[in-house]
């Protein structure tokens, strides 16, 4: 039986509630042999990662989950095996953390306009890293007595298109896919459904883009997508070349019933995906 593993989960740099090391511990007594560590926007908890990893003699994989942009909205592509100390990847997160400052400072003034203000200082305690997220902004919501609950939060104002919902500039996908491949690593798209494009001939032309800037894969195991979904997209991976991927998209307490290797139950990724993916590291499709 294939060792099981994890492409996709998050610590306190971005918007996970665990410590990079915590994180691994967590790793350990579930029983995984890999773990991707894929902050957003942020290489920040590798290092420490790394440490934890091999005490446990647990692969570590280097990750990170770029925000990008397609005509629908937003993109989260997940670059796994790069160089962390590439310049033009680095220069590229940079640029896209300016942003999401760009857009908490829009998200700070609407919550203003519909009377209920949340200050910088009320977000900040709750970001240890150099990521402010929404999940952040919905905990000081809930300390300020503004909403009962982080869900209730998204639900009321936070969510996409929500009335205290505000998009960040940043890079295309096909950017990022570029920029991924030219650290030397490898490109998946996260959770395809989010980008909310309907038909598969919508999804082929936007992946076929993301194919030629050298996508390698497509996270076609997600909690948030469906048995439907799943056979959708596998089957579009398969038409397009891309490897399988997976993950559980694990943020720890910020995320309830969502379980590091496994998800919401349904996720079971094993290490020939990751030997798969890692073949594919820094050449274009």
């Amino acid at each position: 039986m294939q060792p099981r593993i994890d492409l996709h989960a998050h610590t306190i740099h971005s918007d996970g509630s665990l410590t990079p090391t915590e994180l691994v511990d967590l790793a350990a007594e579930v029983g995984l042999a890999a773990l991707a560590v894929t902050d957003h926007d942020t290489t920040e908890g590798l290092a420490e990662a790394r440490v934890a990893a091999e005490r446990h003699g647990i692969e570590l994989l280097a990750g990170c989950e770029v925000t990008a942009g397609v005509p629908s909205g937003i993109a989260h592509v997940l670059a796994y095996a790069f160089d962390e100390e590439h310049d033009a990847f680095q220069t590229l997160l940079s640029g896209v953390r300016a942003g999401r400052d760009e857009r908490n400072r829009k998200i700070h003034e609407k919550l203003e306009a519909l009377n209920v203000p949340v200050s910088e200082a009320d977000v900040a305690k709750h970001a240890i890293g150099s990521i402010v997220a929404r999940p952040h902004f919905a905990m000081a919501m809930v300390d300020l007595g503004h909403v009962d609950s982080m869900r209730q939060a998204f639900d009321r104002y936070l969510k996409d298109r929500g009335p205290a919902y505000a998009r960040a500039p940043v890079p295309s996908a096909e950017e990022a896919i570029r920029h991924i491949v030219a650290a030397g690593g490898v490109a998946v798209l996260a959770h395809p459904r989010s980008l909310k494009l309907g038909s598969d001939k919508a999804y082929r032309s936007a992946l076929r883009k993301m194919c030629k800037a050298g996508l390698a894969g497509l996270e076609v195991d997600h909690p948030s997508q469906d048995a439907r979904m799943r056979r959708q997209f596998g089957a579009l991976a398969d038409e397009l070349g891309l490897e399988r991927s997976g993950g559980s998209d694990f943020h720890g307490a910020h995320k309830p019933g969502i379980a590091l290797g496994e998800g919401d139950g349904s996720i079971h990724v094993t290490y020939e995906t990751w030997a798969r993916l890692r073949a594919r590291a820094g050449s274009a499709a």
